[in-house]
């Protein structure tokens, strides 16, 4: 199985911003129920408080060509892109969502619109361009404590990423003294520390997050990360597999366990959440292999077979694959 780096800061509540914005700027004050006014201009306040509607109860479709519409005739455009941008976004569109979202700041620069711009650049590792979006988001006026908090930890994301780590402290320093409760900025703080080589205070700051939301996933993960790098191979196990019971989908914590299983000779949790994952994900040829080892090194070659052989049909010149299975059929 192929190690995997944890990102910490990777989880984007994407429709957090696509909320924010669509309330900053969908705002509408127009009583008129027509879509035509009587000089043959279309009520564009009217549209916009309908497409808000539509994307609230989810239907994309007819929400897109509201904003389509209102873009042909000039009308509102950067409520408009926006609206386009949050649109394709939620189809998965990135690039079509970073271009429009790139439109609407033309016209009407919010925060929403900036936010949600600078969080599709993170997604697409593009964190320069994320950087000089949030940059400007950061000069806008009368932004609240709760938007100047989500700027600053998104900056200290991105310089996290570019291995710019002072700037990265700089940053979360300030979104602590914003807000010290934030279980998100402790996991942000606690990976930094870890790239810092400072697993000690990585460690609090994952076991502070792992406090304030028990179930915090990635934050097991950290304080697992951590114990690795401290040498504590027992404890590293537990974390990951208690993350692993908060969070199936993190491969990270996944490959660590298994690393932990080989070397501590303990497999029963780690076959248990390769199992787990297994029926609930796309078949991975990485975890299909760790799953046959660990069920190997239980002693249960007929199961381990059946899964070598799997993978050996999905992947047929999988040379590991192919050196277990001689192995299996050796001891049985």
């Amino acid at each position: 199985m192929r190690e995997k780096e944890i990102e910490f800061s990777s989880a984007i509540d994407h429709n957090k911003a696509i909320q924010s914005m669509v309330s900053e700027t969908f705002e509408t004050s127009e009583n008129s129920d027509s879509v035509y006014f009587s000089n043959g201009k279309i009520n564009s306040e009217l549209l916009i408080k309908n497409a808000k509607i539509l994307l609230s109860s989810g239907d994309i479709t007819l929400a897109k060509n509201i904003f389509r519409v209102l873009v042909e005739n000039g009308e509102r455009l950067g409520v408009a892109y926006a609206g386009l941008g949050s649109c394709y976004e939620l189809e998965g569109k990135t690039d079509l969502a970073i271009k429009a979202y790139r439109e609407a700041i033309i016209y009407e620069p919010t925060f929403g619109c900036l936010l949600a711009l600078s969080e599709l650049y993170i997604t697409k590792n593009q964190y320069e361009n994320a950087l000089g979006t949030l940059l400007r988001a950061q000069n806008l006026g009368k932004l609240s404590q709760s938007q100047r908090f989500e700027i600053h930890k998104s900056l200290g994301s991105c310089y996290m990423h570019l291995g710019q780590l002072n700037n990265a402290e700089s940053h979360y320093r300030l979104c602590f003294e914003i807000n010290p409760k934030s279980e998100h900025l402790h996991v942000n703080i606690g990976s930094l520390a870890l790239k810092k080589g400072d697993p000690s205070t990585g460690l609090l700051h994952f076991k502070e997050a792992i406090r304030i939301n028990i179930r915090h996933g990635k934050a097991y993960t950290g304080a697992g990360l951590a114990y690795l790098a401290l040498g504590n191979k027992l404890e590293a196990h537990n974390y990951f597999a208690e993350g692993l019971s908060k969070d199936l989908q993190d491969t990270t914590a996944l490959f660590n366990l298994v690393k932990c299983a080989y070397e501590l000779k303990t497999f029963d949790q780690a076959a248990t959440l390769l199992k787990k994952y297994i029926e609930n994900n796309t078949v991975n040829s990485h975890i299909l292999y760790s799953y046959a080892g660990i069920l190997f090194h239980q002693g249960n070659y007929k199961q381990s077979l059946e899964e070598c052989e799997r993978l050996l049909t999905l992947k047929q010149d999988h040379d590991g694959a192919k050196k277990l299975l001689a192995m299996i059929k050796k001891s049985m």
